[in-house]
């Protein structure tokens, strides 16, 4: 598949009250566990085709295959569905609330489709405030001038609007309160499910309708799992499973779709676990997915030689790697119980819950916000950082720190349980 023909999947659009997070595989019904059982034992040599491979002869991906197989999800594209979604849920509430909000949790994307979308309408994109804006209304006028005119606008993310301090709070209450009123015009806000939750327990009052992108089910990863394996590729990849060889991403050829070949029946629960685990959130599920893959080491030695014209000799650039067999390539996925998963260093520490949840909260913060907005000294936050870093739970960029997309699951719970407010998806 050309870059050109490369398809995203956009986010899928959906009134709060229908979201729904995905059931893991071990909550599966007593009877689906008993059939799966039965059919085990009457088909235990399904897989002779393409038996299991050894695990201690595969490896972990190299960059190039992991370039081509899993590239990163790119959420400018196709978003002819996105807008749609968008378009009717302002035409429904067109007279009671001009201002549409779209409240998504981390790592969905739904910030780079709304800049997006708001380039190619030739909306205005308002930029989030300086922090002296945030902590000085007289000074937020230059800020606030953003939204006149008659222009439908777009605000991608609420949550850069605001700090959790005695003076940060002004502006974001303004802002609610004057999209409730209809002042502000016809526009779009984008919200990190974590402010939301903040200012819906603020300010209980205000009632908006809510779009939010649904969460992925086992059934649609593994469809986008299958997609981003074929932007690049000029093969399609079978993934299977270490152990046993059960698919873990089925097929697209008639045969398995429509399941007379047996081997359509044998479906690992990896995506199923992946799926419950992520909370159905792609860019956390794609992050953990990468490292699950491995591959068989002469594969990735064939790929370099198809791939680069330096390292071949005569007609050897136009052959295949070794391993495609029947217009397809093998992709090795190991078991759910193998993957390696983030967690809290050991021992309770409220710095390091007020530090992440601060995080959350405002969709990243640089170290002087971080000591302004949790009360922790800069030694502290520096301490802390060094930790969660450690740990793979946090990474730097150019606006500060962030928690990363395989830590999120893990720091949502660890919060959770020490009775810190998180958000509802």
């Amino acid at each position: 598949m050309t870059d050109d023909q490369k398809k995203e999947q956009p986010p899928i659009l959906v009134a709060r009250d229908q979201w729904s997070i995905p059931v893991s595989s071990v909550q599966r019904t007593l009877a689906d566990g008993i059939k799966a059982f039965v059919t085990r034992i009457r088909q235990s040599t399904w897989l002779e085709d393409s038996p299991a491979q050894d695990a201690e002869k595969l490896k972990p991906l190299s960059k190039r295959r992991l370039a081509r197989w899993t590239p990163p999800p790119e959420w400018n594209r196709e978003l002819a569905g996105f807008a749609d979604a968008i378009d009717s849920w302002q035409q429904r509430w067109a007279d009671t609330q001009p201002v549409s909000f779209l409240v998504a949790p981390p790592f969905t994307g739904v910030q780079t489709s709304l800049e997006t979308l708001c380039r190619d309408r030739g909306w205005k994109l308002i930029e989030p405030p300086e922090s002296y804006s945030i902590h000085r209304a007289e000074d937020a006028q230059k800020w606030w001038s953003q939204f006149e005119g008659d222009t439908p606008w777009v605000l991608p993310e609420l949550a850069h609007c605001w700090l959790r301090t005695p003076t940060g709070l002004r502006l974001i209450r303004r802002l609610l309160g004057a999209a409730a009123s209809g002042e502000l015009g016809k526009g779009i806000v984008g919200s990190s499910s974590w402010t939301w939750k903040y200012w819906s327990h603020l300010m209980p009052e205000l009632r908006f309708a809510v779009l939010t992108p649904q969460a992925y089910d086992h059934a649609r990863l593994g469809q986008w799992f299958r997609d981003l394996s074929q932007y690049q590729s000029q093969t399609e990849v079978h993934f299977r499973l270490t152990t046993n060889g059960s698919w873990v991403v089925t097929p697209l050829d008639d045969a398995h779709k429509n399941g007379s070949n047996k081997r359509a029946q044998k479906v690992s629960t990896f995506l199923r676990d992946l799926a419950s685990w992520s909370r159905g959130i792609p860019e956390v599920a794609w992050a953990v997915w990468r490292d699950s893959l491995r591959t068989e080491p002469e594969d990735d030695l064939d790929e370099a030689v198809l791939q680069d014209g330096s390292d071949c000799e005569g007609d050897r650039a136009s052959e295949k790697p070794k391993a495609v067999v029947n217009g397809y390539q093998h992709g090795w996925v190991i078991p759910w119980s193998q993957v390696s998963l983030p967690s809290l260093p050991p021992g309770e520490s409220r710095p390091l819950a007020f530090l992440l949840h601060s995080l959350l909260l405002h969709g990243g913060l640089d170290n002087e916000r971080l000591e302004i907005t949790t009360g922790l000294s800069a030694d502290d936050v520096g301490i802390c950082l060094h930790s969660l870093r450690r740990a793979e739970l946090v990474t730097s960029h150019a606006r500060g720190w962030f928690v990363t997309p395989k830590g999120y699951p893990a720091i949502r719970r660890y919060l959770l349980s020490e009775g810190f407010m998180v958000d509802g998806f």
